[in-house]
């Protein structure tokens, strides 16, 4: 072989490994769920793709289903079934089960203009109805026990009220969208408490500023400031004893600040609802009880916009405001 022929061979080979090479590189990162596994199984609602889906630990999708209407928000009862309002022409709240069958629905067309948020405590679910504003106390068979006024002042029926919780002593805590406020009533529906998140950058204000509320053991209240990209806890007396800001944790792309879950441990996941920005950041993240980020999620492949992030705890069901 000739020195020619030689130095095409060498080329050729070294083209060839190069080729095989850059088959084998592993895809970019950003783009998919992390494969160390994940601390808990999640369910997830996907506000874009109007989806609810389970991932399992290894960050598997393991169950979806896309009802025909807009869902927002859920609750996962211990029967391992999801009860989640949906904007249809009938205007319903549904429980379905894991097999996709609808096990009741309560149609509320003809009592309420809108219905977005639910929540559970103990054995009972409250839904948040708008126009009227009430607070609907029902059983887990669909069957409404009592209903509650909450004295809202917003008058568009989207975001007159959003979740509302029960807080103990027969108080409940409300979250008033449109006016960026906490609200705590009593069993009448009587305000005792009142505290509205302050003006923060150019967006629009006071609506949006408060996607959700948790009541922490200390008798604070945890405040998730919607398109502010904040969280504050705040004390009885009105003052802000820590607020976590996206500015000061730009990896996030901390976006809008939604849904908030208090875990057994004490830990909080929040919601980043990346509606409008999606692409980049995370969906959720976990504060420790000392309010570090001890924990990401990602999945920018099968997910879009996740307007709620749910961790299942392993020795029995977490639902949203149980205790």
């Amino acid at each position: 072989m000739n020195h020619l022929a030689t130095r095409r061979h060498f080329l050729l080979t070294l083209a060839l490994l190069l080729t095989a090479l850059a088959l084998g590189r592993p895809a970019p990162a950003q783009n998919t769920t992390p494969t160390r596994e994940l601390p808990y199984e999640l369910m997830i609602c996907d506000y874009v793709q109007f989806k609810l889906a389970r991932v399992d630990r290894q960050g598997k999708v393991i169950w979806e289903h896309r009802p025909a209407g807009k869902v927002w928000d859920f609750v996962l009862l211990d029967n391992n079934t999801l009860v989640y309002p949906i904007i249809t022409d009938k205007q319903e709240v549904r429980c379905l089960d894991f097999d996709k069958q609808v096990q009741w629905s309560w149609p509320y067309r003809n009592e309420f203009r809108e219905i977005i948020n639910i929540t559970r405590h103990r054995s009972q679910l409250i839904v948040s109805g708008q126009q009227p504003p009430q607070a609907i106390l029902m059983n887990f068979a669909g069957k409404i026990q009592q209903r509650l006024p909450i004295p809202a002042r917003y008058q568009h029926h989207h975001g007159q009220l959003g979740n509302v919780y029960a807080v103990g002593n027969h108080r409940y805590l409300a979250q008033l969208w449109g006016e960026g406020t906490a609200l705590e009533v009593d069993a009448n529906g009587k305000e005792v408490w009142r505290y509205q998140v302050s003006k923060s950058g150019n967006g629009r204000y006071p609506a949006g500023t408060v996607q959700d509320i948790l009541r922490l053991n200390s008798g604070n209240t945890l405040i998730a400031c919607g398109t502010q990209a904040r969280l504050l806890e705040v004390n009885r007396s009105g003052e802000v004893v820590w607020e976590f800001t996206a500015r000061d944790h730009p990896a996030l792309n901390f976006t809008n600040a939604c849904n908030l879950q208090q875990l057994r441990d004490g830990s909080v996941l929040v919601t980043n609802f990346l509606r409008g920005n999606s692409g980049r950041g995370a969906h959720a993240f976990l504060l420790s009880p000392a309010k570090k980020i001890t924990w990401t999620y990602t999945d920018h492949v099968n997910f879009t916009a996740a307007s709620q992030v749910w961790a299942i705890e392993t020795s029995e069901h977490s639902s949203k405001g149980s205790e």
